[in-house]
Order: structure tokens, then C-alpha cells, then sequence
């Protein structure tokens, strides 16, 4: 409005010279001219008066408006803040509840893994039982199910627990029953062997061959999904297997380690095996075995052959020689056999001399018994401590063989060091289970002898005392 005002004036100003000037050249044609322009001035004065105040008011109703709307945005600002707080506070118990959710995510998580590492484990077990279980031969692609379980793409459930718990109710159920059937199973030489198998609950297989009815066990193998045969058991074990299957006996072997000692009579080597293994050195051992057997049967026939209980004829002798009656006590004794009646025999012979002269018939009388009496008792005794000798010197040579295949070939392998191992643990069990019976047979041996010996010094001791007592009486 004040600027409409300013307006009015300056053409007001402009205008009145205008005029003025128009008035001079028209000689002033138009008096009335002047005071219409005047009119028009206050009129627009007026109305720019008026204006003003309607602009005045305007602005007053603007800065009232104005005030309005700060108040209302101010209290709209207030709300939005308590807005805001409240939202906050809200914000604040979502993420504590988050929180807990998650802490209770990762919890049943964890549950689940452990859960499922238990599951796992379950399989696992059970995986190796049933490798190891005969029942798995009647049950093609039994295993496959917790094969399955244990891939590393799969996560248990309740499906695989269910599965699990299956079988191993299966397992107990058939470790009850036994099975005779007529079956085809991997024979020792790797081919299809018909006959009898007889499953003895979940513990052992036995079978006889139906082509030359042989007995042995087998084990399932869960590379084959099949029996298999393993090595020939002992006589005394397979004459049980097949009593058991004629049903001729109750009796049988049983395997309870699952079918490990049944794999272990596969592995174990032979005697012929274990010899050949000692290396050279067994020879020269076994050598003096026999020879050492030798000798101790010809000293045990020998030794057994003299009698040590002579006090019942040499009561008989006693008697005769005190009657004097020294014919009837020779024909005794040169009919009796054994080293005291020999020496008894030169000590009558020798009853006419002195004392001291029968002392010395009778002590040359032992002495010539002797030799006999300890006849290979000291080579007995040379062998006994050679034969640990011998295999001391295979376990030195063994273990020089072993150090040379270390520096050859290194010690990644101890497959390449069991031969120079077996070398000198052979012959050094070897030489100690030769040893061991010869000086347990040379000392009973020499025992044997200082008992006769002593029976000897006694016999003629009394024969020495009936010869005097006759000679008093005579």
C-alpha cells in the first residue's frame, strides 16, 4: 500500500508541471483541469490511506496468524519430540526383545547342532557295529541308510533318529535268534564257497563247506556286502564247529570282540611262517633242540630204567649176608639189574678183606657208575647256554640289518623295518624256549643222578655193616 501511495505522489509531481505547461500553451483552454487533477490526487490519497490500513491489518493478522501457526508448530514439535521419546522407548524394548530372541536363536541353535553331532555320533557307532555284525549279510544295503546320515550335505531329523532307533532294535532283536541256512559265502581262495552257515546271533558266523566239509568262521565284509571265509581255525576248534553243526554237541566258540579275534586268526602267521622269518640263525637253534631232545630221551630212558627204591631187596641181602649165606646173596643180585646191585655185587666179592680194602672196593664200584650216570649231562648243560647265545647273536644281527634298511630307506615305513625286527625277536624267543626246557630237563637229570648216587653210598654203607656183624657172629 506504501508503495502505491509513493506511486500517487511522484505522478502528482510529474504530471502537475505537465499540466501546467499544457494550461500555458492551451492559454489555459481548461480551468476545471487543475481541480479534477486534485481530486484525483486526494482521492488517491484516500485510497491510499485506505490501503495502508488494510494493510496494517493484514500484517496484524499475519503476526497473529504467524504466532498461531509457531504456537501450533511448536506444539506440533513438542508432540513430534514426545513422538520421537516414545518411539525411542519403543525401539529400545524391540532391540532387548531382538536380544532375546536372539540369544534364544542361538541357543536352540546350539541345541540343535549338539543334537545333531549326537545323532551323528549314534550313526557312526552304529555304522561301525553293523560293518562288524553278521546280521548285515541277511539285509542287502543295510548299511546305506546311515551312510546316508553321515553325508556331509545332510542334517539329521527326526527321520534319521526314527532310522537309527530301527536298527538298533533290529540288532538286538536278531542277537537272539540263531539261523541255520544253505548260503553261498566268499571262500578263503576268493571264490564263491557253497554250504551251511549258521549265524549265531549277533556274535559269530560259522559255516561248513558242502564240497569238502570244512568248518570255519566268517565275518561280514561291507565292501563285498557279503561273507567272507577267514583262515582256517585249529583242530580242536573246527572238530567243536562241526559237532555244533551236526547238533551233536551245544558247545561252540564264541567271538565277542565283534568279529576282531575272528580277523586276527587271518593275520596270525604260521609256525612254518614265523621260523622262516628268525632269518639264518634259526637253524643253528633248532639244530641244538634236536640234538639236546635227543640226548634227554636216551638219559630219561636211562635214568628211568634204575630203580632208586632198593631198601626192600636190599633188606633180603642184609638178611643172607648176616646168615652168612653169601652164594644165595650173589644169585640175587646178579639176577637184578641197576647200578646199586652192581656195586653191591664187588662189594660181596671183596667180603673176604679188610675193612678199608671193602670201602675201596665199594667206592671204585661207584665211581665206575658214575660216568654212565652223567653221560651227556654236561653237554646238556653247554646247549642250555648256547641256544640263548644263538638268538642273542640274531637279535644283534637283526637289529644291524634294521639300522641298514633306516639309513637305506629311512624310518617313514616301519613296513620296511619289520624284517630285521622279526630277525631278532624270532631267534631271540627261539633260543630262550630251547634253553629253557634243556636246563629244566638237566636239572631234573641231575637230580635224578645225586639221588641214585646217594642210594648207592647208603647201600654199601649197610652192606659194609652186615659183612662186619657176620664176621662177629661167624
Amino acid at each position: 500500500m506504501r508503495f502505491k501511495l509513493i506511486v500517487s505522489l511522484l505522478m502528482v509531481l510529474f504530471i502537475f508541471p505537465c499540466v501546467a505547461s499544457g494550461v500555458e500553451k492551451s492559454d489555459l483552454k481548461t480551468p476545471s483541469f487543475l481541480q479534477q487533477t486534485l481530486t484525483e490526487v486526494a482521492r488517491e490519497q484516500r485510497e491510499a490511506r485506505s490501503e495502508n490500513q488494510l494493510t496494517r491489518s493484514e500484517i496484524k493478522s499475519l503476526q497473529t496468524a504467524t504466532i498461531s501457526a509457531r504456537d501450533a508448530a511448536a506444539k506440533r514439535v513438542a508432540e513430534f519430540k514426545a513422538e520421537v521419546l516414545k518411539q525411542e522407548s519403543e525401539l529400545e524394548k524391540l532391540a532387548a526383545e531382538q536380544q532375546k530372541l536372539k540369544q534364544k536363536s542361538r541357543l536352540a541353535l546350539h541345541q540343535l547342532n549338539e543334537l545333531a553331532g549326537v545323532v551323528r555320533t549314534s550313526a557312526r557307532d552304529l555304522l561301525s557295529l553293523l560293518e562288524s555284525s553278521p546280521v548285515s549279510a541277511d539285509h542287502a544295503g543295510r548299511l546305506q541308510p546311515v551312510q546316508e546320515i553321515l553325508a556331509d550335505n545332510a542334517y539329521p531329523g527326526m527321520r534319521e533318529i526314527k532310522i537309527i532307533a530301527d536298527l538298533y532294535l533290529d540288532e538286538i532283536t536278531a542277537g537272539a535268534v540263531i539261523k541255520r541256512s544253505q548260503n553261498s559265502l566268499i571262500g578263503l581262495d576268493g571264490h564263491l564257497v557253497k554250504g551251511e552257515i549258521v549265524r549265531l546271533g549277533a556274535l559269530s558266523t560259522i559255516y561248513q563247506s558242502s564240497v569238502d566239509k570244512k568248518c570255519g568262521y566268517a565275518v561280514y565284509g561291507p565292501e563285498n556286502d557279503a561273507l567272507l571265509a577267514v583262515s582256517k581255525p585249529g583242530w580242536q576248534v573246527s572238530k567243536s564247529l562241526k559237532k555244533f553243526i551236526a547238533g551233536e554237541s551245544n558247545a561252540v566258540y564264541l567271538d565277542f570282540s565283534g568279529g576282531d579275534a575272528v580277523r586276527r586268526l587271518a593275520l596270525t602267521p604260521s609256525a612254518w611262517e614265523r621260523l622262516r622269518s628268525g632269518g639264518v640263525l634259526v637253524w643253528p637253534i633248532l639244530l641244538v633242540g634236536l640234538v639236546a631232545l635227543i640226548f634227554s630221551l636216551e638219559r630219561f630212558l636211562f635214568l628211568s630204567r634204575v630203580k632208586s627204591n632198593t631198601d626192600k631187596v636190599m633188606g633180603k641181602i642184609v638178611e643172607l649176608v648176616r646168615e652168612g649165606k653169601f652164594s644165595h646173596s650173589l644169585d640175587l643180585l646178579e639176577n637184578k639189574k641197576g647200578t646199586v646191585f652192581r656195586v653191591l655185587a664187588a662189594g660181596l666179592a671183596a667180603r673176604k678183606s679188610t675193612r678199608d680194602v671193602l670201602e675201596s672196593v665199594l667206592e671204585e664200584a661207584i665211581l665206575k657208575e658214575l660216568p654212565r650216570l652223567e653221560k651227556y649231562l654236561p653237554t646238556l648243560q653247554v646247549l642250555a647256554a648256547i641256544a640263548p647265545l644263538l638268538g642273542l647273536l640274531g637279535t644283534v644281527t637283526g637289529m644291524i640289518n634294521t639300522f641298514q634298511v633306516i639309513t637305506v630307506y629311512g624310518a617313514g615305513d616301519p613296513r620296511m623295518m619289520s624284517g630285521g625286527i622279526s630277525e631278532a625277536l624270532i631267534t631271540t624267543k627261539l633260543g630262550l624256549t630251547v634253553a629253557i626246557p634243556i636246563i629244566l630237563l638237566h636239572t631234573w637229570f641231575a637230580r635224578r643222578v645225586d639221588v641214585i648216587i646217594g642210594d648207592m653210598e647208603e647201600k654199601s654203607v649197610s652192606l659194609s655193616i652186615a659183612l662186619q656183624e657176620s664176621e662177629t657172629n661167624g
